[in-house]
């Protein structure tokens, strides 16, 4: 673990935001750069650079904590930030740093319009907000009119440090190599002066040391975090696979309950047709009652008739027998 966080402090450059601290509390430089950032600016004269000054814009509300914090002699206020991982929340952060920054230019009892103006200025090691620029300057303006900018003494500037489109001006843009870690004009002034510091800033023993403890510190804190959010992962995925589970449950009921009504469906349809079995079956029957019925006039009217006619019986019986097709009990049956 001490060789690791010993070569990650050799290794360090301006993009780590301790290094970035340290060296930018240096008056001479962090003066320089804002006149990089904002020439127009002509800024003469700054208070001494504070690091990781705290505001809270409410005693309940979220604090922030200022990388670089400074005043020019107008009274415009700075806050510088180095921003190294992309956690997709950078326009929210902006608002909230930047509200903490116009609190402080708001003096009590002064009028609002000599409030003083306040810059948050962020170089972040990613394209913040994926649009290709090098730098992003931001202004609140009206909706229906976007060229129209409303003059309310905020402004956000934020540098996307690895883009090579070279928008900028070249003493802005050898900071920003200097950042990267690319290869600038060693005649810079700036770049000597910044070089000067990081070598002081390295050999600080006591920097060193709290360097170490913060890098142990955040690596069991993203340890922690990472823990954390496995453990949301494992949470969210239980629910996702508990709400599965209802939802096949659900369907299964729906499933046997669709089954059962097929089931009384079928039933139903089962008792319908052996109503209509038993109908026709109690139809036939009364058919061949019927057909019974009038066979036995018309074999009782035959006999009649042939009686009338002074036909034996022998020959009366032959003849109903044959052409009635009966047995001979049935034919003794109609001379009982």
């Amino acid at each position: 673990m001490n060789e690791f966080l010993r070569k990650k402090w050799e290794m360090a450059g301006l993009a780590d935001d301790y290094i970035f601290n340290k060296v930018m509390l240096d008056y001479d430089i962090c003066l320089e750069v804002l006149r990089r950032i904002l020439p127009d600016l002509h800024i003469k004269k700054i208070k001494l650079p504070n690091n990781q000054q705290e505001f809270a814009v409410a005693p309940d509300a979220k604090a922030v904590r200022f990388d670089i914090y400074t005043t020019d002699e107008q009274g415009n206020h700075y806050d510088i930030e180095m921003q190294v991982a992309d956690h997709h929340n950078i326009a929210k952060r902006i608002r909230y740093y930047q509200t903490a920054s116009s609190m402080e230019a708001y003096d009590k009892g002064q009028p609002y319009e000599q409030a003083d103006d306040s810059y948050v200025i962020f170089f972040c090691n990613f394209d913040p907000f994926q649009l290709g620029q090098q730098r992003y300057v931001l202004h609140k303006h009206i909706d229906e009119i976007p060229e129209q900018i409303i003059e309310d003494g905020q402004t956000d500037i934020l540098f996307n440090v690895p883009s090579l489109r070279h928008d900028v001006d070249p003493k802005m843009q050898a900071f920003l190599d200097m950042i990267a870690q690319r290869k600038v004009e060693a005649t810079d002034p700036l770049v000597v002066k910044l070089k000067e510091r990081m070598a002081i800033v390295k050999r600080n023993r006591k920097w060193r040391s709290e360097y170490m403890r913060r890098s142990v510190y955040e690596m069991d804190q993203e340890m922690r975090e990472k823990k954390i959010r496995e453990g949301e992962r494992k949470i969210r995925d239980g629910k996702l696979e508990l709400l599965e589970g209802k939802r096949e449950l659900q369907k299964g009921k729906q499933e046997l309950l669709e089954g059962k009504r097929e089931l009384l469906e079928s039933k139903r349809e089962i008792k319908e047709d052996q109503d209509r079995l038993k109908e026709k079956e109690q139809l036939i029957q009364e058919r061949e009652q019927k057909l019974h019925e009038n066979q036995q006039t018309i074999i009782k009217t035959s006999i009649e008739a042939m009686k009338a006619l002074n036909i034996d019986e022998t020959t009366i019986k032959k003849e109903i027998k044959e052409k009635f097709n009966l047995s001979d009990k049935e034919i003794k049956d109609y001379y009982c």
